[in-house]
């Protein structure tokens, strides 16, 4: 059992409470009819992961955790977290990825990270409660996390020197700012940050009944070369960006094994950008031979935010994502950036953009859901939007019937 490992790994008593119902479990497949097994959890059980065979996602970010969060206790963080539940649930979706780690700080209790800032103060622990009122709805819960990224300099000088991040911070090596970011990252050409985040990666597991670990497209922190000169003029290799490329598949290899050694049903889910160049000339994301080979990755999720009229049209590129995925076990889940729908001249003038492209993707051979980027927009707009994006979000909720 995951726990009774953690215990003998840890030597510490880690209980968790079972959710003691009945419950319908699902495994994510292809096709549309999901995997059924019952099953009654007693607090002593190892957790069977709730997924399903068709992803119907929404992303919560840390910008609506914050929203939820901010100077809330914990009934009233439980009050805001369940209308969204309710909200997502009503709207016909059945999966969420949640922020659980954005800048190398923790919505959860943990021993590798620090609390997130908007947490000071606070002692209950809004991982766990999410969890509980997702799971109590259906829901499949994904912890999402940024690897590498971290806070900005005036926030990272308020961490605790007991954390790594902030030892590596004062050392001024593994982790450092990159010329076009405000932030600090930690730096993947050290062992040392892998094993730090499959570390993190196990403690969420170990601790709580997540159903999937889940990455978006903050992948290699930068493109500046002076970002890991030595490190990369130490390897003797010849070529940078295969150098960055190599160290990003090795982080995500190894976070793919640290879960399948835990639980193999938990999935692990990674989302690059929509646009396949980008990802290798700008994230150093080997997205081809993450979708066409064992060992990286169940499913994929790309940011598909373009236009069918976009420089990147939407039709041709979820077909270059099809093609990859086709040889391969990997399932794929399109993104829609439904914020565009009031940002961006196609989308606004559009009605019915982002449920047509719902049923575009249904269409593709490999189709195993959609996620839908964000919460806020489509369920909580500003006022003088709420009209549109409630015009937009009856016809996908048509879509994902």
């Amino acid at each position: 059992m995951r726990r009774f490992f953690w215990l003998l790994l840890t030597a510490a008593a880690l209980l968790l409470g079972g959710c003691g119902k009945e419950s319908e479990l699902r495994i994510l497949n292809r096709g549309t009819e999901a995997l059924t097994t019952s099953s009654t959890k007693a607090s002593d059980d190892s957790y069977t992961p709730l997924n399903y065979s068709e992803q119907k996602a929404v992303w919560i970010s840390y910008i609506e955790l914050a929203d939820f969060l901010a100077d809330k206790d914990e009934a009233s963080f439980e009050s805001e977290f369940l209308t969204a539940i309710e909200n997502i649930k009503s709207s016909g979706f059945n999966t969420v990825y949640v922020h659980v780690r954005a800048f190398s700080d923790a919505y959860y209790t943990s021993s590798y990270f620090p609390k997130a800032a908007i947490l000071s103060g606070t002692s209950f622990d809004p991982l766990e409660i999410m969890i509980k009122i997702a799971h109590e709805n259906d829901i499949s819960f994904h912890a999402w996390i940024n690897p590498f990224r971290c806070m900005s300099e005036n926030d990272i000088e308020q961490v605790s020197d007991s954390y790594l991040v902030k030892q590596w911070y004062n050392e001024g090596t593994i982790v450092k700012s990159a010329d076009d970011s405000t932030l600090y990252w930690m730096n993947p050409s050290y062992d040392e940050v892998f094993e730090l985040i499959c570390n993190g990666v196990s403690e969420v597991i170990n601790n709580y009944d997540v159903d999937g670990i889940h990455f978006d497209d903050y992948f290699f922190p930068t493109t500046d070369e002076a970002f890991d000169k030595e490190e990369f003029e130490s390897s003797c290799e010849s070529d940078l960006s295969e150098y960055r490329m190599s160290r990003v598949n090795k982080l995500i290899s190894e976070v793919y094994s640290t879960i399948k050694s835990l639980d193999e049903n938990i999935l692990f889910g990674l989302s690059p950008q929509g646009n396949i160049d980008n990802d290798y000339s700008t994230q150093y994301a080997d997205v081809k031979l993450w979708c066409s080979e064992e060992g990286y990755c169940d499913y994929i999720v790309p940011q598909v935010y373009y236009g069918y009229e976009s420089s990147c049209p939407y039709e041709e590129t979820i077909d270059e994502w099809n093609d990859m995925c086709e040889a391969s076990t990997v399932s794929l889940v399109i993104g829609l950036g439904e914020y565009k729908i009031v940002t961006e001249d196609e989308f606004i003038s559009t009605k019915g953009i982002i449920a047509n492209m719902i049923n575009d993707a249904k269409e593709l051979s490999c189709y195993s859901g959609v996620a839908i980027y964000n919460y806020k927009n489509l369920f909580a707009p500003d006022e003088e939007n709420a009209q549109r994006v409630s015009a937009e979000k009856e016809l996908i909720e048509d879509s994902l019937k």
